[in-house]
């Protein structure tokens, strides 16, 4: 009886998504071919190691590091492999495994290729053939790049989910359109990110029925497939974007869709500009302008914006920079003869007020109550409907797995499909209806709130406050032409406001 001792044989396998069809690439079939070679040579299997689904492109794969991991506890004595790009592709990765593998005393084996690794020889031979391998893969990957980047340059989408605003067939969804423009709108007027999604969200204008956050509103005014405009890689952080051409700074490439845009190339460059400003500072030396977005002229009805004034001081020579608010009608053509009011003018008229509402013993008694009673009934009745709204939804994308399954036909999913999209389309209307009932009924705990957070609020928590409270803030004055007398406010007064 012979006393020689048996080696023990780790298999490695390797599938990776695109060979799982191929024969001889099969997870069942490396094993079978490995385990046959294995008792040819008269070793036994210790453990059989698979990655399922991982590409060879690192060593970042569960069992590769598992069997690293039990060949320092000397576990087996030799590796064998169907071929060594099941191992490796990476010629760096193979000189690590090699290197590895001679520290510990462990063999290497290609059951289909013939490599002698302990010589000089031997590992040059396997250490060029592991330079094809990683030379094959990267020629691979460059020739996928060039056919999506040439895809992007004829207009055709590569692939990918369809942006928010279109369907599947890339045509606009009317409904979805309006959002995104109400969406730029506010944001052109003043509001950030969040206070847009806030905005959007308690009119009940929901993002295909979940709700806006500030990120999903920075990317869907960022995104250019909305002007137009198909983009493969990062995207630019600033500069004007030129179709079928690649931007060697950041690899991006971009070209003219097919599809009907959103927004038009100038009006999409006007808003990435004015996130460029937002983000540098330029938008603002005090960053934020408090009421921007829901101020209104209370003459012409147009809105009012924020604009920054620079005066040198006489006495100290510093640079006074002071936050005023223009009708929008009187910046654009003069049509209009309202004069423009310093931001602390615009919160001494909001807060006074937002004092004689609460001073007011009888709103503040029994109709007060019976107003916050409807409106808690209210945002019961909202909250319900934004339910309804996620289940339409999760129905939606039920209807399209049967389909996709076999399990009902076009006609079928159509007609369910419709039939979802009326359910939402009424809910969404009944949203907004409740919501119109109740716009102009102060919240005086709200109210109440506001007051005692503002004077220990910053800038960004000041504007967060105004766009909670409020939706609309006109002002007036019987006046035309001020001259107003230094740290003095001229006669004006708050015209209408209608609260969220």
């Amino acid at each position: 009886m012979s006393n020689r001792k048996l080696l023990k044989a780790a298999l490695y396998i390797r599938v990776s998504t695109d060979k799982q069809a191929e024969e001889g690439f099969s997870v069942d079939g490396q094993l079978n071919r490995l385990g046959n070679f294995a008792e040819s040579q008269d070793w036994e299997v210790f453990d059989t190691y698979v990655d399922d689904g991982y590409s060879a492109k690192d060593l970042e794969r569960p069992e590769i590091q598992r069997l690293m991991s039990d060949m320092e506890e000397k576990k087996f004595d030799i590796v064998l492999v169907y071929k060594l790009d099941r191992l490796t592709r990476s010629v760096s990765d193979l000189h690590k495994l090699l290197k590895t593998f001679d520290l510990h005393g462990v063999k290497f084996k290609s059951a289909t290729e013939i490599f002698e690794t302990t010589t000089a020889m031997g590992r040059f031979f396997i250490t060029l053939v592991g330079a094809m391998a990683e030379w094959e893969r990267e020629t691979i990957s460059e020739r996928v790049r060039f056919g999506v980047e040439q895809m992007v340059k004829e207009g055709k989408r590569p692939g990918g989910i369809i942006p928010y605003g279109y369907t599947q067939d890339e045509v606009i969804i009317p409904e979805e359109r309006n959002i995104i423009r109400e969406a730029r709108r506010l944001y052109h007027n003043g509001l950030g990110y969040k206070s847009i999604a806030m905005r959007l969200n308690s009119k009940g204008l929901l993002r295909r029925g979940r709700e806006w956050t500030s990120a999903t509103v920075s990317y869907t005014l960022e995104n250019p497939y909305y002007a137009g405009i198909i983009r493969l890689g990062s995207k630019t952080p600033e500069g004007t974007y030129v179709n079928s051409k690649r931007d060697e700074r950041v690899n991006c490439v971009y070209g003219t869709g097919s599809h009907e845009p959103i927004f038009t190339a100038e009006e999409y460059q006007e808003t990435k500009d004015l996130m460029e400003r937002r983000t540098s500072g330029g938008f603002s030396r005090n960053k934020v302008y408090w009421f921007s977005g829901v101020l209104r002229c209370g003459r012409c009805g147009a809105a009012m914006f924020g604009r920054l004034t620079n005066k040198r001081s006489l006495r100290s020579g510093e640079i006074v920079r002071t936050q005023y608010y223009i009708c929008s009608n009187k910046h654009s053509n003069n049509s209009c003869d309202m004069p423009t009011f310093r931001q602390v003018h615009v919160e001494h008229l909001v807060r006074s007020y937002i004092q004689k509402i609460k001073l007011d013993t009888e709103l503040i008694g029994a109709e007060t109550n019976n107003a916050i009673t409807e409106r808690s009934k209210n945002e019961d009745e909202i909250q319900l409907a934004k339910k309804d709204l996620a289940k339409i939804l999760k129905r939606k994308e039920k209807w399209q797995y049967m389909f996709v399954e076999g399990l009902i036909s076009k006609e079928d999913v159509r007609k369910r499909i419709t039939e979802e999209e009326e359910q939402e389309k009424e809910l969404k209307l009944k949203i907004a209806e409740i919501q119109n009932n109740y716009s102009g009924v102060p919240k005086l705990e709200l109210l109440s709130e506001m007051e005692e957070l503002w004077d220990i609020s910053d800038d960004e928590e000041k504007k967060e406050l105004v766009y909670t409270t409020f939706k609309k803030i006109a002002l007036n004055t019987n006046l035309t032409k001020v001259k107003g007398v230094k740290n003095k406010f001229f006669d004006a007064y708050i015209d209408d406001i209608i609260f969220n």
